[in-house]
C-alpha cells in the first residue's frame, strides 16, 4: 500500500472540519498524507512551543467523519515523523474497520442527498447539483463536508433540498472558508450560527440572506438602461436591509449568547433575491451599511450622505451601522463569489468530480493598489488548466462598523478585502496581496462540448 501526499485543500475538504480549537493554537500543520484509497489519512505537525514534531493518523468513525486514531508527539525531526506516520497508516489500513471506529453511540452519518422531500419540491439548484455531471465537483466536495455538519435547527437537509437551498449553501460556504483560514468551530449553540476559534483569536458569525420572493409576492423589476441605477441604489439596498434589521431585533441578542462575551460579532450577508443578484451586492451593501454614496461628477469624486432608500412604496432608512443596537455588530461580510460555482471550482481543484469537467472563469479584478491604473481589469482563467489557484476566502469583502463596541481585527480574516468608512465619508480599503475579483462568471461544460471562448 502506497502512502502519498495529500493536498491541503483536499485534506480540508475531507477532515479539516474535525480540528480541535485548542489544537490549532498548539501545533502547526505542515504536510498531509493519505493511503491510495483515502481510508486512512494523516497530518504532520510542528509544536509551536516545544519546537519538535509529531503526527496524527485519522480514520472514518461511525458517522463517516475522519477522527484521530493514533497520535504521536516529541519527535526530533520532520523526517522521523513522516517515516513513523507512514508506517502507522499502512498498519491501520491493513486492519479491520473496527480499528478506526470510536466506539461511540450517536446519530447515523449525515447525508444531504438522501431524498427527504419529493422530487417535485426540489430546488432547481439542488436538482442540478444532484443530476448534472458538470456539477459533480461541487456535489462531491459538499458530500465530504456534510459528514461534519450538526443540524442544530433540525431542518437543514429538508431546506437544503427545497426552498432553503441558497441560504443553506451560504452557511456551508462560511464553514469552508473559516476552516480554510485555520479556525475551528466551538460549541453547539443554535445562535449565532458559528463561533470560531483560531490562532489569531475568536469571532461569532451569523449568516443571513436576501431570498427570492415567495409565491404571490411581487417579482424583482425587469432591468434595462432606464431602471438599472435606481435598482442598485434603492431596490437592492431595501432587499438587504430587511434581513439585517431582523438580526438586530432578535431577542435574546446574538452578542449576548454563551461564549460571545468580548468577542467580535459578524453578520455574513448574501443576496439570492434573483438569479445573479449577488453580483451587485458590493455597491449596494456598501452604500446601505455606511450611508454614503460615491460618484464621479464632471471628473471629480463626489461624496453624499444617503438618508433613505425608496423604491415605489418601499422605504428604508440608510446607514445601518448607525442604527440602534448596531454598535454590537463588528462588521458585515459579503462575497459575490460565494455561490454554487465557487463550490464547483474549489471541488475541482481538490480533485473531486468528473475530470472531464472544463470551466472558464472570466470577469474583472480590483486594482486600487496600482497608482498608475487603479481601474478594474478584465481576466479570463481556465479553471481546469495547470497552475490555476483559488481560495474559499477569495472575493470576500468585510465592511467594518465605525461605531462597533468590539472592533474586528482585519488579521482575523486574511485574504479578504476590508473596507473602512472615514468621518468625511471616504472609504479606505485594505486589499489582499493578489487583486481580488470584483465579479466573475464561470462557464461549465464536459470535455468535448463547446466552451465559449475556446
Amino acid at each position: 500500500m502506497t502512502i502519498r501526499q495529500l493536498s491541503e485543500i483536499r485534506f480540508n475538504a475531507l477532515a479539516g472540519y474535525t480540528r480541535n480549537p485548542r489544537l490549532v493554537r498548539v501545533v502547526q500543520e505542515f504536510d498531509w498524507l493519505t493511503t491510495d484509497d483515502e481510508r486512512v489519512i494523516g497530518l504532520l505537525v510542528w509544536d509551536r512551543h516545544d519546537h519538535d514534531f509529531g503526527w496524527i493518523a485519522l480514520g472514518r468513525d461511525e458517522r463517516q467523519q475522519f477522527r484521530a486514531v493514533e497520535v504521536k508527539s516529541s519527535l526530533p525531526s520532520a523526517e522521523a515523523a513522516r517515516a513513523q506516520l507512514s508506517e502507522v497508516m499502512q498498519r491501520l489500513n491493513a486492519g479491520p474497520d473496527e480499528d478506526l471506529l470510536q466506539s461511540e453511540d450517536g446519530p447515523p452519518p449525515v447525508d444531504f442527498f438522501a431524498p427527504v422531500a419529493p422530487e417535485a419540491a426540489w430546488h432547481p439548484s439542488f436538482r442540478i447539483l444532484v443530476t448534472d455531471p458538470r456539477y459533480s465537483p461541487a456535489r462531491e466536495i459538499i458530500a465530504a463536508m456534510m459528514r461534519y455538519h450538526s443540524d442544530v435547527d433540525g431542518n437543514f437537509i429538508q431546506q437544503f433540498q427545497t426552498v432553503g437551498f441558497d441560504p443553506r449553501l451560504w452557511e456551508l460556504y462560511l464553514f469552508a472558508t473559516f476552516t480554510e483560514l485555520g479556525f475551528a468551530r466551538e460549541g453547539e449553540a443554535v445562535a449565532p450560527d458559528f463561533q470560531f476559534a483560531g490562532l489569531s483569536g475568536r469571532l461569532g458569525v451569523e449568516a443571513t440572506t436576501a431570498n427570492a420572493p415567495q409565491a404571490g409576492a411581487p417579482a424583482p423589476p425587469e432591468l434595462n438602461a432606464e431602471t438599472f441605477d435606481d435598482y442598485v441604489a434603492n431596490f437592492v439596498p431595501i432587499k438587504l436591509a430587511r434581513p439585517l434589521r431582523r438580526k438586530l431585533r432578535k431577542n435574546p441578542p446574538y452578542w449576548e449568547a454563551v461564549g460571545m462575551a468580548d468577542t467580535p460579532f459578524v453578520l455574513a450577508l448574501q443576496d439570492f433575491h434573483a438569479p445573479g443578484a449577488m453580483r451587485l451586492i458590493a455597491p449596494a451593501a456598501t452604500e446601505y451599511l455606511f450611508g454614503v454614496r460615491h460618484s464621479i461628477v464632471d471628473g471629480a469624486r463626489r461624496i453624499e450622505r444617503i438618508e433613505r432608500h425608496v423604491y415605489g412604496t418601499a422605504d428604508e432608512p440608510s446607514g445601518f451601522f448607525g442604527f440602534d443596537r448596531a454598535e454590537n455588530v463588528s462588521a458585515v461580510l459579503i462575497n459575490p463569489q460565494g455561490t454554487l460555482l465557487k463550490f464547483n471550482r474549489m471541488g475541482f481543484l481538490a480533485g473531486f468530480g468528473d475530470r472531464r469537467v472544463r470551466m472558464v472563469r472570466q470577469g474583472y479584478r480590483r486594482h486600487e493598489g496600482d497608482p498608475d491604473d487603479p481601474s478594474p481589469r478584465p481576466f479570463r482563467d481556465l479553471v481546469h488548466a495547470p497552475g490555476y489557484s483559488e481560495t474559499w476566502v477569495e472575493g470576500m469583502i468585510v465592511l467594518h462598523n465605525p461605531n462597533a463596541l468590539i472592533a474586528l481585527d482585519p488579521e482575523l480574516i486574511p485574504g479578504a478585502t476590508h473596507e473602512f468608512v472615514q468621518p468625511d465619508g471616504r472609504i479606505m480599503s485594505l486589499m489582499p496581496g493578489d487583486p481580488p475579483p470584483y465579479f466573475s462568471s464561470t462557464a461549465v461544460v464536459l470535455n468535448g462540448e463547446p466552451l465559449e471562448g475556446d
